[in-house]
């Protein structure tokens, strides 16, 4: 990247696609679902098995559980969602964030026993195995009447309400309100969401990928359909978006008969990345899919940070930072800030700055560290490297 490049990156910016979006101090339920549920209870919210649950329905579903919630533990207390139900685990979710807990959502069905002990939650909703720890149905917590003195009480917006693995083990990164509604609106935005959206998650939101696009598609108002289910619901013809970690695309579609490509899709399979990925495989699974091929980079301790724009990408590139995601070239030797830009420098460690950026993640003076090689061209578009021992030195 030469210099002064750096100037054109915001002329080859996405039309329509804010590179900066405000985010509305407001509960994360209020921000992303009960709109949502205003402008159009019959909606179909979430697809699972042979049923459909609306937006009404899941609003309504979350205020229940949430006051359950609130009468039944401390605030910030730690609740394991295991229910095999995809929509019963929406609910669920979405019941913690209206009553401010701490969710952890189980990888697997059924969970790990050692999993949910090492979350040390207060009540797991759905099968807790025999872990020995409290267990409640959702059936059970919606067939009550929520307790007398459940009101709720003001929002602190830093509490943190979701925790992930941290990446290679060794602890949890959680999010709080904030850092989830910046996300769902980042999300909505690049990837153009409105309320006729349908987006297929083929695995469930226990992480950074599938949790990004269930909020960005609730909070633009569009359909998710819950594919990680064994009983999963028949897909429609055409949707606009699947979503699914590299891993689990290159297993499902590389894997299986040619036959089996799965719905037509509209607008690209949105595959999540957390290092430098295959060019090969990328074509093979665009031919496959019959759609292009999004990556989306994150990972659990630094969300989701960039990907490719539906209007604007190349099948090599990562693509471009999602809004209020900033980056920076860092010494890949100890992490810290370079006092340059990306048009100085030809290849360095991806330092990045976000909206959404869990706590506990690695950060050096505010930057938090990605240990991924990255390289910049002129029009803005970010490229992984793949190993270290190809790194230039900055100039």
């Amino acid at each position: 990247m030469g210099k002064g490049a750096l100037g054109l990156l915001s002329a080859y910016w996405p039309e329509d696609t804010a590179r900066y979006a405000h985010t509305p101090l407001k509960p994360l339920n209020d921000l992303v679902l009960h709109p949502a549920a205003k402008q159009g209870a019959e909606r179909r919210a979430i697809v699972c098995g042979a049923q459909a649950i609306t937006y009404g329905e899941l609003s309504s579903r979350s205020r229940v559980i949430g006051a359950h919630l609130r009468g039944r533990l401390a605030k910030g207390a730690r609740v394991a969602i295991a229910a095999a139900d995809a929509g019963e685990l929406t609910a669920a979710l979405f019941g913690a964030f209206e009553a401010e807990k701490l969710a952890w959502v189980a990888p697997a069905t059924p969970p790990a026993v050692d999993l949910l002990r090492a979350f040390s939650p207060e009540l797991v909703i759905g099968d807790a195995g025999d872990s020995g720890l409290a267990s409640v149905s959702l059936s059970d917590l919606l067939g009550a009447e929520p307790p007398a003195d459940a009101a709720k009480v003001r929002p602190d917006y830093k509490t943190p309400v979701i925790a992930h693995a941290k990446p290679g083990g060794g602890g949890e990164v959680l999010h709080n309100q904030k850092t989830l509604a910046a996300m769902a609106i980042a999300i909505g935005s690049f990837y153009m969401m409105d309320a006729e959206t349908t987006v297929v998650l083929y695995e469930p939101p226990s992480g950074w990928l599938s949790l990004a696009l269930l909020l960005g598609t609730i909070y633009k108002g569009g359909c998710v359909y819950a594919a990680w289910e064994r009983d999963a619901a028949r897909l429609p013809e055409r949707v606009d978006y699947v979503v699914a970690g590299w891993d689990e695309a290159v297993r499902r579609f590389l894997g299986a008969p040619a036959g089996e490509r799965g719905p037509r899709i509209g607008a690209g399979a949105i595959v999540g990345v957390e290092e430098a990925f295959s060019l090969s495989r990328r074509r093979r699974l665009t031919r496959r899919f019959g759609a292009p091929v999004l990556t989306l980079l994150g990972r659990n301790d630094l969300g989701p940070v960039m990907g490719s724009h539906p209007s604007w990408f190349l099948d090599d590139a990562m693509g471009i930072p999602l809004p209020n995601v900033d980056t920076r070239p860092m010494n890949p030797k100890d992490g810290t800030p370079l006092n340059i830009g990306w048009d100085a420098v030809e290849v360095a460690e991806l330092g990045v700055k976000s909206a959404f950026t869990p706590a506990g993640g690695t950060a050096v003076d505010g930057w938090c560290r990605s240990e991924l090689l990255a390289s910049v061209d002129p029009t803005g578009l970010y490229f992984l490297e793949r190993a270290r021992e190809h790194i230039k030195r900055v100039r």
